[in-house]
């Protein structure tokens, strides 16, 4: 092939047009909605059906990560019972409360860990 034709052949490709360019911004824009948005409003749409599920009663970790118990909620407050001795009440809005579960308060002692592991290393053998 000579200079000339492959010249002329490159001018006759017609250049992607303004709808090519918007048809490839729709496609990305779809990806993204798919992989990022629409999942985290999945997860938030959760969130929010447990913070309004929230009754008087129920053990609550809050988003500073301290465990109390719900004694009253007025509107958008809950009254949360923190501490063993039940004499610290603290006003939490429902949108810091991150989770609805109770603590995990079971000790392991050292001695009971040290048991375990000898006897996983002994069946091993």
């Amino acid at each position: 092939m000579s200079l000339p034709i492959v010249l002329l052949e490159a001018q006759a490709a017609p250049a992607p047009g303004i709808l090519g360019m918007v048809l490839y911004f729709g496609v990305l824009f779809g990806i993204m909605w798919f992989l990022l948005i629409r999942p985290q409003r999945k997860r938030q749409k959760a969130v929010d059906e447990m913070q309004n599920a929230i009754s008087v009663g129920d053990w609550v970790m809050t988003a500073g990560g301290t465990f109390g118990k719900v004694v009253d909620t007025v509107n958008d407050i809950c009254i949360v019972e923190f501490g063993l001795n039940r004499g610290v009440r603290i006003p939490v809005q429902r949108d810091q409360i991150a989770a609805v579960k109770e603590p995990d308060l079971t000790v392991k002692k050292y001695d009971d860990v040290e048991e375990e592991e000898t006897e996983e290393e002994q069946s091993e053998e």
